[in-house]
């Protein structure tokens, strides 16, 4: 807006425009100037950012690490079976960096004696009776294992606000379209799919790991009626899903989107765009 029409409004006199706009500005000016010096005071200047994620984290460990900030009232409801807690924590070992040492080394260990305890409590225990420098507090709480989930409606992660689809699905805006690139060693193909619940596992000494639990729509390009690019446009069939038993993904891995209907494919087709801070891009393959 044009400093001119700011003036305007701050026009509280019509009979004595001037010298009501000009001591409205005076006022302004001098709140701002003092409020770049309140400390102790929350002023724009230094409040948080709309979505404020918690900022950085004291934790050595990546998955304790996450900047993330789930909101609405948790819930500890019957939902989250104990089949849930074992899905997701395998998948925070088996993306935890710090500990994939530990894990290969457990792969040539089973090849040798077919162990049938848990890989992670037997070395974390090793590590602490040898008096390790490796060993660490976070690595043994990782290691056992969460000791509840809480479930939340929503989360802030990295400036971006998502919202379970529940909820999402009520709104006029959408935040609940989650992608993944992918990458990894068995596929390159990208994973899309909506958020059905903010997970936090919590672990001894109040450790936390957030994880988003989605539902991923077929996007394997070797399946018919999955996925279509047209003109280097990507439309999902959100008809169809995989990786139902594998719901679960850190939150710092997920990028928004925002799912589109493809005119061309009815109902089932959806198109989407890759938001970006601040900006909006349609996003090609």
């Amino acid at each position: 807006m044009h400093a001119s029409r700011r003036a305007e409004k701050k026009c509280t006199q019509q009979g004595e425009a001037e010298g009501s706009i000009i001591e409205a500005w005076v006022q302004y000016e001098s709140l701002t100037f003092c409020g770049m010096y309140l400390k102790d005071v929350e002023t724009a200047f230094n409040r948080p950012q709309r979505n404020n994620d918690g900022g950085m984290r004291k934790e050595k460990l990546s998955v304790f690490a996450q900047s993330a900030r789930p909101f609405g009232d948790p819930g500890r409801g019957e939902s989250f079976s104990t089949n849930d807690m074992e899905v997701a924590h395998w998948f925070v070992l088996n993306n935890c960096d710090e500990i994939m040492a530990y894990l290969d080394e457990h792969e040539e260990m089973m090849k040798r004696e077919h162990p049938s305890h848990l890989v992670a409590q037997k070395h974390v225990n090793k590590l602490k009776s040898s008096n390790s420098p490796t060993y660490s507090d976070e690595l043994y709480n990782l290691a056992f294992g969460p000791i509840r989930a809480e479930l939340f409606s929503g989360c802030y992660i990295n400036g971006v606000k998502f919202l379970g689809a529940a909820r999402d699905d009520k709104l006029c805006t959408q935040n609940s379209g989650v992608h993944v690139p992918g990458g990894g060693e068995s596929t390159n193909i990208d994973f899309y799919g909506k958020l059905t619940n903010v997970v936090q596992l919590l672990y001894k000494d109040r450790y936390q790991v957030i994880m988003f639990k989605c539902r991923w729509f077929d996007s394997n390009p070797n399946r018919p009626g999955s996925v279509k690019i047209d003109h280097g446009l990507l439309s999902v069939n959100i008809n169809r899903t995989w990786y139902d038993d594998d719901p679960y993904i850190l939150a710092n891995m997920a990028t928004q989107i925002v799912y589109l209907d493809d005119p061309k494919a009815g109902a089932v087709g959806k198109l989407f765009r890759r938001w970006i801070i601040g900006t909006c891009m349609l996003y090609q393959n």
